[in-house]
């Protein structure tokens, strides 16, 4: 008879939270999953470090503060970035073992905690090397909804500031550093920007600040580097000398800003296009949209340059001839 966990789990993402302890190796870690309903890993966070108090973190903890909790240590820095990165890289392998990431889903569908166990055990374990590693996970279900809800809200400033209702200037404001998309070919010249203007930029993770939002966010890819997402200029500043910066402050959420200085006056951005950019939560979004629309644009615009040269040419000939008959 089947289990009315694994009933309720159809079409829904499942979530695996963990912690795990080596006292021979001196390292403490905490990890992630999520698994979306096509059976792949939709995200994955982990932090390994060897301060014993992270082990405190209880995977009973709802799996978005649990979350927050291993980004928010993540951008501290005080964590073990050569172990964190080569589990993290086993995750991310994962799904090229077909085998395993089937027997992975399957047993987190079906709450098999041992099966599911004994896969991630393994994989933490290739890394930290110990026997006597402890681990303890839990399984967490949550509609897509749900998901989308906690990362749309993530996105909004957590409180109201006090200070901003009655009028007086919010110090609390995070600014990070930022640079534009490019558009060398349709997009707006730097010394026409305006503020409203609302253009395509990359977080650049260049501290812990930065990566903190790129990670909450889930902006990384692997493969592609940083996802760019919209923001709206709100500042504006060039001085008159050739060798000078333009520096632009756009918003990119509410209470948080980023930074961009730029040397180059005669460059092209790309300008925000709400139907083929998205703010990139779900994976390959701007890949089949964005791309793909600047690849025709630009094979449009060469083969209509090619036209005109071969047109102005044949004017050029008849010309030519008329000059020769006339002598």
């Amino acid at each position: 008879m089947e289990s009315e966990l694994s009933k309720k789990s159809e079409g829904n993402f499942l979530i695996i939270k963990g912690r795990f302890k080596s006292n021979a190796a001196n390292q403490y870690g905490l990890f992630l999953l999520t698994l979306n309903p096509m059976k792949r890993i939709d995200n994955q966070q982990v932090i390994v470090a060897s301060y014993p108090d992270i082990y405190d973190l209880d995977p009973n903890n709802p799996w978005n503060k649990f979350e927050e909790d291993i980004v928010d240590r993540k951008w501290k820095g005080n964590y073990s970035n050569s172990i964190t990165s080569s589990i993290a890289d086993s995750f991310n392998k994962l799904p090229d073992d077909a085998k395993s990431m089937n027997t992975l889903y399957e047993s987190t569908y079906n709450y098999d905690y041992d099966q599911m166990d004994v896969i991630l055990y393994d994989i933490i374990n290739r890394i930290i090397h110990d026997k006597n590693l402890i681990m303890e996970t839990i399984i967490q279900e949550i509609s897509q909804q749900e998901l989308q809800n906690v990362r749309d809200n993530r996105s909004k400033p957590q409180k109201e500031n006090e200070d901003a209702k009655d009028g007086k200037k919010d110090d609390s404001n995070v600014i990070l550093k930022i640079k534009p998309v490019l558009a060398p070919l349709n997009g707006k010249p730097i010394y026409e920007l305006r503020i409203g203007d609302r253009i395509m930029v990359n977080i650049i993770p260049a501290s812990n600040k930065e990566n903190y939002y790129i990670e909450l966010n889930e902006l990384r890819d692997e493969k592609k580097g940083i996802k760019p997402i919209p923001a709206t200029v709100i500042d504006i500043k060039s001085q008159s000398s050739k060798s000078s910066q333009i520096e632009i402050l756009a918003e990119i959420m509410p209470g948080v800003y980023g930074l961009c200085l730029e040397d180059e006056k005669l460059i092209k951005l790309k300008l925000y296009d709400p139907e083929i950019d998205t703010l990139l939560k779900e994976a390959g979004a701007l890949k089949s949209t964005r791309s793909g629309s600047f690849s025709n644009n630009e094979k449009g615009t060469s083969k209509g340059i090619i036209i005109m040269s071969i047109f102005l040419l044949f004017i050029l000939l008849v010309f030519v001839i008329f000059i020769f008959i006339g002598w």
